[in-house]
């Protein structure tokens, strides 16, 4: 059944979230070249992060709203034509002003494309087929977080950090105008008043759980990952160096997307779930221990681990909640990740800015070992949609 629907699902829909992951993971590399650029504090810069993730925090819900009304692929290809508009404004940034405005606009636009992408496949699969289906996502996830990485730092070394937003941008522009094809996913449109909907997934008790260990969870696996690339920097490196380190980040979840299939087939959700927990934890301990190159390009490749068993394990979890309102749970799922990257972004700024990233790091170890011990415990105990009517029949295509 798994097999049948992905063939009705046209990996051109794949692309979207390739352009917002390399736009998205393009700012770590590049903190410090726009400090240097503007002449301030890598705290000042690294609002560009925080405020990103705050953005990308805030508006999912409006999407999930929006997608849950009138459709997925109306949604994806606003948001990515949005996206493109705003990296342009993010390179033309005459000073940090405008380039933290263009940051939060960018972030408040492109959170449209990757969560209404996850709900377009689990409009598409049955729940035990469907982490499957977001790990073939993840692929492109990996290949735009490595692009991404990489790219802004080998652009920011040899031209100026001010080019690479050009990419991304007119990638997602491409997309939004070929999506015009895709059939869409929803089937029965909601016509709830949007305070309703979003009350009705708050209704869940199993919806609450997922959104506040949410919180914490994109604390863990964006907003300290971000510091991976400044401490090697901090510690001398070059933005080409330290973008090709932590670019192992998006070949690690490539690799491990593709050994997925055969984890899943053996271990139950949960122990996956903590196993990529573990992984992250053992991560930041090590970049606690120390900055050098081997030691942040092992928590990058356990970070890329992290993401592809533990971050595809709760992205599914938060698609099946609440299946009659699957665009606003997944959407409010989005605002609880990124309000913890930014929270986490935006309070160890300070950390950075004085390089005590020793410590910045342990604090990230500490936060990460409640959702190892939490989430997987309540991952075990969630029934799964074998106890609920799933919202959307496999395949079908409205």
């Amino acid at each position: 059944m798994a097999a049948t629907a992905q063939r009705g699902v046209p990996r051109l829909l794949y692309l979207g979230p390739f352009a917002t992951m390399a736009d998205r993971f393009a700012v770590a590399p590049l903190l410090i070249p726009i400090a240097a650029s503007f002449h301030v504090s890598l705290a000042a810069v690294s609002g560009a992060a925080s405020l990103y993730y705050l953005a990308y925090g805030l508006m999912p819900p409006v999407y999930g709203v929006l997608s849950d009304r009138f459709g997925r692929v109306r949604v994806i290809r606003a948001a990515l034509a949005g996206t493109a508009l705003a990296d342009l404004l993010s390179a033309l940034s005459p000073n940090l002003t405008a380039l933290l405005v263009a940051r939060f606009v960018t972030g408040g636009i492109a959170c449209g494309v990757f969560p209404t992408t996850l709900v377009y496949l689990a409009d598409r699969f049955p729940f035990k087929a469907r982490q499957h289906a977001i790990t073939n996502v993840l692929v492109f996830v990996a290949l735009g977080t490595t692009a991404g990485t990489l790219g802004a730092g080998l652009t920011a070394h040899v031209l100026s950090w001010r080019y690479f937003f050009l990419i991304p941008g007119a990638l997602a522009l491409a997309v939004a105008i070929a999506l015009g094809g895709i059939p869409e996913s929803l089937v029965t449109r909601s016509s709830q008043n949007p305070v309703k909907q979003v009350a009705s997934v708050l209704r869940h008790g199993w919806a609450v759980i997922v959104l506040l260990l949410a919180v914490v969870n994109g604390a863990v696996m964006f907003g300290f990952v971000t510091y991976l690339a400044p401490a090697l920097e901090a510690n001398g490196q070059s933005p080409a160096i330290a973008g090709a380190v932590v670019a192992s980040y998006g070949l690690s979840v490539l690799f491990c997307t593709r050994v997925f299939g055969y984890v899943a087939r053996r271990l139950p959700a949960a122990l996956i779930l903590a196993g990529g927990a573990a992984m992250l934890l053992i991560g930041y301990l090590i970049a606690g221990a120390t900055q050098s190159v081997p030691a942040i390009l092992a928590a990058s490749v356990l970070a890329g681990g992290a993401y592809a068993f533990m971050q595809s394990t709760f992205q599914t979890w938060a698609t099946d909640v609440v299946p009659e309102a699957r665009g606003t749970a997944t959407s409010l799922f989005a605002t609880a990740i990124f309000a913890g990257a930014a929270l986490a972004t935006s309070g160890v700024a300070g950390l950075a800015s004085a390089n005590q990233y020793s410590t910045l790091f342990v604090i990230a170890a500490i936060v990460t070992l409640p959702v190892l011990v939490v989430g997987s415990l309540a991952r075990w105990r969630y029934p799964g949609s074998d106890a609920i009517v799933d919202a959307q029949p496999t395949g079908q295509i409205g």
